[in-house]
């Protein structure tokens, strides 16, 4: 019973119908107050010169004396004539003297004289009440006049006006047709405001029950459910809660949908772990196993044998550093401090660096490297050190990739506001099924370089986390036994502000994937 009660439409539906009952309780006692004065006051205007006209027809003094008699003829007429007065001879100190009522009823022996000289100043402020002698607590409206003789205050006519007719205004009420209707019209009125606002009131908080609906269906489905089945909120509405059911109902979809990415995250990188252990078990096996074979051999095998099994253990060392660097390199870029210093770069420049710097390496393998155009006004907004380890990833791992008597080239090709950049080979190619998994940290493509050149599979997932950073992404188009080519675009420099972010650190060297 008590929660059918708790709602807020129900809250709010008992609250007006509180104060609706509470504004009609004091408008029927204003009615009941209004009426009084008025009927009060008419009455008293009525009747004011009543006690002085009889104190003018009447001798009510003889030899400096109040005729009694005289006064409880006169009282004895007037009740004849009008049953709702009552008659009172009050002293000069306002002592009950004579009167008209049944003494068994008189329990005020002395009136209080300030309503009097109130009465007796002719004010306007009407109604002037003044004490019943027939109670100690009531106040009814009155007619007084002075008794004088040869100027000397002899006394008081006080006259009580209305009597037991006045007595109780709740029949005062009933009686009169007009005042009657005019309450049952108020309540009505009240009664129809009443269902009116109460009918506006749940139209109102219709919206409010379907987004606690909603969250109550989003609460019991959780992040793991496929779907988040909620309302249809209209986000150009004036109204506040289908703009706040748009937001919760955007908010429950992004927090789903950070679930899942988390979730993948986490799956991912629990692959990662698996993948990132086997590729460091692999050389540290191996570095292990030359060092051992080289301390228990070391006497017994010649320098140049020694120094064979050293330096085979030295490239698996090497191998091991490259891969503990990338991850460190990765987790760096993945996190939320990672800062970057835009400013201008020459693009052809840093290419060119970058081939230089891996000549040897094409050398060994047999590939001849290619820039064009080399135009050094060719500009973009980067930051020089990351698109460096970009270039650098792209070029080497073409290279790694690409046999004896092919060639990579890298293209810069000014497209509107944006410089596109492609890094292409004439390698073994890349399999049509790698290539959307082709930049997952974890993952090796099946044309992977097995061998002391061989890669972590973390180079490309680094360069693209780099374009992401500077708002752009990576493709990659391939065909078996012709090649590959890696594209990205970066804007050029009359198309960004300088000076967008903070300083970076520096990033580690080079690998592929």
């Amino acid at each position: 019973m008590l929660r059918r009660f708790s709602s807020f439409y129900s809250k709010l539906s008992l609250a007006l119908i509180a104060s609706f009952l509470l504004v009609a309780l004091m408008l029927l006692l204003f009615a009941q107050k209004v009426t009084q004065d008025y009927q009060y006051e008419v009455a008293q205007k009525l009747h004011m010169q009543l006690a002085a006209q009889l104190v003018n027809e009447k001798r009510f003094v003889q030899q400096g004396q109040i005729d009694h008699a005289e006064l409880r003829r006169s009282f004895h007429d007037m009740m004849i004539l009008g049953p709702s007065f009552e008659f009172y001879l009050l002293s000069p100190q306002g002592n009950v003297v004579t009167y008209s009522a049944d003494p068994a009823q008189i329990q005020r022996a002395k009136v209080n004289l300030v309503p009097i000289r109130a009465f007796l100043s002719e004010s306007d402020m009407l109604p002037i009440l003044g004490q019943d002698p027939r109670s100690l607590d009531r106040e009814k409206i009155f007619s007084v006049a002075e008794i004088r003789e040869d100027h000397v205050l002899r006394g008081y006519l006080y006259i009580i006006i209305g009597g037991e007719a006045y007595d109780d205004v709740t029949d005062l009420l009933q009686q009169s047709h007009i005042i009657s209707l005019g309450f049952w019209g108020l309540a009505a009125g009240l009664l129809f405001g009443l269902i009116a606002l109460l009918l506006l009131f749940f139209l109102m908080t219709r919206p409010l029950r379907r987004l606690s609906r909603d969250m109550a269906r989003f609460r019991a489905q959780g992040f793991g459910s496929e779907g988040v089945l909620l309302s249809d909120w209209d986000p150009h509405s004036n109204n506040e809660i289908h703009r706040l059911g748009t937001s919760f109902h955007a908010l429950a979809h992004e927090l789903t949908r950070q679930y899942r990415q988390v979730k993948d995250s986490d799956t991912l990188r629990r692959e990662l772990i698996s993948y990132v252990s086997h590729d460091l078990r692999t050389p540290l096996a191996s570095l292990q196993g030359y060092l051992e074979t080289w301390q228990l051999k070391r006497h017994a095998i010649s320098a140049e044998d020694g120094a064979a099994l050293i330096d085979v253990a030295g490239k698996n060392a090497k191998q091991i550093g490259v891969l503990v660097e990338q991850l460190f390199e990765l987790a760096y870029l993945d996190g939320d401090d990672v800062s970057l210093v835009i400013e201008p770069v020459a693009v052809a420049e840093l290419a060119q660096d970058v081939l230089q710097k891996l000549a040897l390496f094409a050398d060994d393998r047999q590939v001849s490297l290619r820039l064009e155009p080399k135009d050094p006004a060719l500009r973009v907004m980067a930051d020089i050190e990351k698109l460096e380890r970009v270039l650098t990833n792209l070029v080497d791992n073409a290279i790694r990739h690409t046999d004896a008597g092919g060639d990579v080239q890298i293209s810069l090709t000014p497209l509107d506001d944006n410089l596109q950049v492609i890094v292409a080979d004439t390698g073994c190619g890349i399999d049509p099924g790698d290539l959307p998994r082709l930049f997952d940290a974890h993952f090796r493509a099946r044309n992977s370089v097995k061998g002391p050149t061989g890669n972590s599979g973390l180079g490309l997932a680094i360069v693209r986390r780099i374009l992401q950073l500077h708002g752009s992404d990576i493709s990659v188009t391939s065909t078996l036994l012709q090649g590959s080519q890696f594209c990205f675009s970066l804007p050029c420099m009359q198309t960004v502000q300088p000076d967008l972010n903070l300083a970076a650190r520096q990033s580690p060297t080079s690998v592929d994937r």
